[in-house]
């Protein structure tokens, strides 16, 4: 500190304190409306006038009276607009000499190490927050006028727990207020968190520890108008926590970051490495013995771990243990980056084999460097790119019934990664996804993706054998995984009206239709046919108009003949053989009759879902429903996509219970029209067993391949309802024969 310090009188005061959110429970917080009134109890005291002191505050109605006794009846509510308003516009319109700030409230580590304040409309599946490292960035820019506040004070009284994948796929990025701007260099920022990265801030008797503890240390300063030596307040602060920690009855680490405090022109801080349990403790060890063990290993790793991470410079020319283990736990796949990058630079052994274990409890989500990561996420390009869709399709087909968040292309590879096996410690099923991806895309992203998983089969030492191998057999699939697959880019839709009389006599009519264009007309035939008429016409339109294995084909029947066998259907297709149609042709029924109108939005809602499930998510039904309990079972599973029903034809009313499916707004329906029950549930689990829902038309369609012609078994019975609410049948039909 310098001997004249800052006029008290010209010291402004941002002060936050959340106490309520959104999510309510046991999300509430008692203490931060009791922290905040201290803190400013104490800035009045050495002098700052009441009017200079905004405060943004939600507390819990016991403790509005804390804030009402130190003078502050009226506040602004705190949420994400007015913290906005504060800090972007209120904020520069400030001329002063010191600026103090204060948050306490909720706080997490987010993706990418970011520390997000949570706003109070933050839910658990809502996490909305601003960035406390962009906030400080922000105090020291020019939206504050270079002028004034030579010295700017930072305390955060919030927890930073990291997220898990599955809750940081849920985390919106949080909010960053600096945008284009210039630092201040001349500017002291002393910013001051109650816990480490990572860590957790307590509170104790109603109020934040970390927040009792600064207070108690700034009052034994005493009142001085050159202000308190925030240098050794810390110090004592740091002092008291590592007293508390040996005794066991506190277990958060404080932090400082400091820029320019002193005329020192770089940050540092005032911290013990965060150490925060067995595992970190057992890596932070082994780290030690490499480095200590290997002559010049420590300035190699460091090296190289600036390489990879862009690590900060330390205060050492070689780099300590704690150094590497602490830039490599602030940084996302931080870890698994120095353990390859020691054992480049060690000889490993035991000691590399104890980092692993470490690090597997540390970060058991990641298996990939730092610089393989970034890599793997450009080349999947933006959000709903073609070769992100193409990837996701392949991790579905790779793991049957993953769950996995589409949001972000990072969200995928996260949540991906997390999903690997714990052993062996190296990234074989992303390979594997990798190469399915590259198989089913043109250049230049086949080559770039491969050229990827050589690198990063070399590194994790997976065999060249085995990788070569995967490529063969995702060349083999590409098929299945292919855009051509999903949604369909053509269909042929034929609409048959109820049969008449005892020969089974129907009109019919046929549209070619293709994504993103109007159906087009291929014939309307309004005298009524024989079944043997109507498939020796549509045998011919197939010939000239569709493409074998590609090219869906929907029947538009009334609800009562949804059961019609029309994948049964023998057709030639050119050929000198007669073959069933669904064999060549993915083939799916859909109800000619339109639903009613409150029906429309649960259809929607449905069928919106399915582009993103799997055969997992198809709801079993129940056997022995009736139409009331069954049409009760759909309303309970309104989100499911789709249901299965195994109720043998014979033990089923069917033309009520395709009524009861179709009413009720589901898109997707399979059944079988066999007899036994035992055969039919074994039937339908193989066809179901995995892989993503939009695949399933083309995937029963190579299980009917598999039917012998000869027996009554397999995928000859097996059917399905597709009915897809962007393609419907085109209106109007100008059929003259009666439908």
């Amino acid at each position: 500190m310098t001997a004249r310090g800052p006029d008290w009188s010209r010291t402004h005061a941002l002060v936050v304190a959340v106490e309520q959110y959104a999510e309510g429970g046991d999300w509430c917080l008692d203490g931060p409306a009791r922290d905040a009134a201290n803190m400013i109890t104490w800035l009045m005291g050495q002098g700052v006038p009441r009017e200079n002191v905004q405060l943004l505050a939600s507390p819990r109605p016991e403790n509005k009276h804390l804030l009402e006794a130190v003078g502050l009846e009226t506040y602004d509510q705190v949420n994400q607009t007015t913290v906005r308003n504060l800090f972007r516009h209120r904020l520069a319109a400030l001329a002063g000499d010191w600026l103090w700030v204060y948050w306490a409230g909720h706080g997490v580590q987010a993706k990418g190490s970011q520390w997000s304040l949570l706003y109070p409309e933050a839910r658990s599946n809502d996490l909305i927050g601003l960035d406390a490292g962009d906030l400080v960035d922000l105090l020291q820019s020019d939206r504050l006028d270079p002028r004034d506040f030579r010295r700017v004070s930072v305390v955060i009284d919030a927890c930073r727990q990291p997220l898990s994948v599955q809750a940081q796929m849920h985390a919106a990025d949080p909010d960053r207020l600096l945008g284009t701007t210039t630092f201040q260099k001349a500017r002291q920022v002393f910013a001051m968190h109650a816990c480490e990265p990572g860590g957790l801030a307590k509170n104790r008797a109603g109020e934040g520890l970390f927040t009792r503890v600064l207070l108690d240390e700034l009052a034994t300063e005493g009142r001085s108008d050159t202000g308190p030596d925030l240098e050794a307040v810390w110090g004592r602060v740091r002092d008291e926590f590592e007293r508390r920690r040996d005794a066991g009855t506190a277990q958060q680490i404080p932090t400082v970051s400091v820029r320019n405090w002193a005329g020192d022109s770089h940050e540092f801080t005032f911290a013990p490495l965060p150490l925060l349990g067995p595992d970190e403790q057992q890596l932070f060890l082994a780290v030690t013995a490499l480095i200590d063990g290997t002559p010049g290993a420590a300035a190699a790793c460091g090296a190289r771990l600036a390489e990879e991470l862009g690590a900060t410079p330390t205060s050492e020319d070689a780099p300590t243990a704690r150094d590497l283990v602490r830039q490599a736990l602030g940084t996302h796949h931080g870890i698994t980056t120095l353990l390859h990058v020691l054992a480049e630079s060690t000889r490993g052994g035991t000691s590399l084999d104890d980092a692993r274990r470490g690090a597997l409890k540390t970060r058991p989500g990641e298996w990939l460097l730092r610089s393989e990561y970034d890599e793997l996420a450009e080349l999947l390009g933006e959000n709903e790119s073609p070769l992100l869709e193409t990837f996701v399709r392949a991790a579905r087909h790779e793991l049957p019934g993953l769950r996995i968040d589409t949001d972000t292309v990072r969200t995928v590879v996260d949540g991906l990664e997390q999903l690997l096996p714990p052993r062996p410690p190296s990234p074989r099923q992303l390979l594997r996804v990798a190469e399915r991806t590259a198989a089913a895309v043109q250049e230049p992203g086949r080559g770039a993706l491969r050229a990827w998983s050589d690198r990063c089969a070399e590194r994790s030492d997976t065999p060249r054998d085995a990788l070569l191998t995967w490529r063969t057999y995702a060349e083999e699939r590409a098929d299945a995984i292919s855009p051509a697959a999903t949604p369909f880019d053509h269909r042929i839709q034929i609409q048959l009206s109820p049969q008449t009389g005892t020969d089974q006599r129907r009109t019919y009519q046929v549209w070619s239709a293709r994504a993103g264009r109007s159906a087009t007309s291929l014939v309307k035939v309004d005298t009524p046919s024989l079944p043997a008429e109507i498939r020796l016409g549509l045998d011919r339109l197939l010939v000239e108009n569709g493409r074998v294995h590609e090219t869906l084909v929907e029947f538009f029947l009334p609800y009562s003949d949804l059961d019609l066998d029309v994948h049964r259907w023998g057709i030639t297709n050119g050929t000198p053989l007669e073959h069933p149609l669904g064999v060549d042709y993915p083939v799916v029924v859909r109800p000619a009759d339109e639903r009613p109108n409150p029906v429309v939005p649960n259809h929607r809602r449905r069928w919106d879902r399915v582009a993103a499930s799997t055969t997992h998510d198809l709801h079993w039904l129940p056997d022995g429903l009736g139409e009331e309990h069954l049409y009760r079972t759909l309303s309970e599973r309104a989100s499911a996509p789709g249901v299965v029903m195994t109720v043998p034809a014979r033990a089923r009313p069917r033309a009520r219970m395709f009524a009861v499916c179709v009413y009720s707004g589901i898109p997707v329906l399979v059944w079988h029209r066999g007899e036994e029950l035992r055969t039919v549930t074994s039937q339908l689990k193989s066809v179901l067993r995995d892989g993503e829902l939009p695949s399933l038309p083309h995937r029963l369609r190579e299980f009917r391949c598999g039917s012998d012609p000869a027996a009554d078994r397999q995928g000859r019975h097996l059917a399905m309802l597709w009915d897809d609410p962007d393609l419907p049948l085109p209106r109007p039909l100008a059929l003259s024969a009666p439908l």
